[in-house]
């Protein structure tokens, strides 16, 4: 039964390292199928509040965090990003977490491969089966078809474009079958503006799937073209919540820095 309400709630989300605060009070809410583009200067909190999100260690190190998150209406608390891989939620870094030896294929399905039967199964148990080469290819190529994008499952890393490398990122998320909500930081920064159309209308491709994005981007016209609804942080706090056709980028960069731009 599908739930009603968000997919995904923040509410009233706050965080201080060492006494100094990082984000205060920041509540938002994500629908199933939506993007939503966050939006701040450096140093805003976007990060912060996307670490907290995914269970990332360094918010459990330094004390947690305040407020509460709901995925379909369950409050959770992810003690990890496994726990956060496990509830549906990928992210997409800035940094590439690739193997570079490996083809696209095997880091798409990593740690998730698919296996066959054989029969030293029957003597030695489930370790021995061995891997389904044929299956995992098929997945590589689904997930990679999703996106829309001309890229050889047999590629290796080493031998890829970085645009190549950041399509093959994405889908080793979108290969995880339960992946409801992915968070894409900063895509486009190292993409040139022929694949950053291709991600751009890939990204709308996945929201139609019913996969909700969090979209983080400087670039304010991508933000515009492709977000259902923009969340503007401002010094830790969310200082505007709009759509696309209620706002200009003028509008969106004066609430960024806090005054005025001409």
């Amino acid at each position: 039964m599908e739930s009603l309400g968000p997919l995904l709630k923040m509410e009233g989300i706050g965080k201080s390292y060492f006494g100094n605060r990082v984000l205060k009070n920041v509540s938002f809410t994500l629908n199933k199928g939506q993007i939503l583009g966050l939006v701040g200067e450096n140093g805003a909190g976007k990060s912060t509040l996307m670490n907290i999100l995914f269970g990332m260690n360094v918010i459990h190190d330094t004390g947690g965090y305040e407020g509460r998150i709901l995925i379909n209406n369950r409050e959770i608390r992810f003690d990890s990003p496994l726990d956060a891989l496990e509830a549906g939620v990928g992210m997409v870094h800035q940094e590439f977490s690739l193997i570079p030896g490996f083809t696209a294929t095997e880091n798409i399905v990593l740690n998730r491969e698919s296996t066959k039967y054989n029969i030293l199964v029957e003597s030695f148990g489930e370790r021995l089966k061995t891997l389904d080469k044929g299956k995992m290819k098929e997945r590589a190529r689904s997930a990679i078809n999703k996106l829309n994008v001309e890229l050889v499952e047999d590629t290796l890393v080493t031998e890829m474009p970085v645009g190549h490398k950041q399509f093959t990122e994405i889908a080793r998320e979108i290969d995880k079958e339960n992946t409801q909500i992915l968070v894409l930081d900063e895509p486009t920064a190292v993409l040139t503006e022929s694949e950053a159309d291709i991600l751009l209308k890939s990204m709308k491709r996945l929201s139609e799937l019913g996969i909700a994005i969090i979209f983080i981007s400087h670039r304010l016209q991508e933000i515009m073209e492709i977000c259902d609804k923009i969340i503007v942080l401002r010094d830790g706090e969310v200082v505007e919540e709009t759509i696309p056709s209620e706002t200009s980028i003028k509008d969106i960069a004066s609430h960024m820095v806090g005054r005025s731009i001409e």
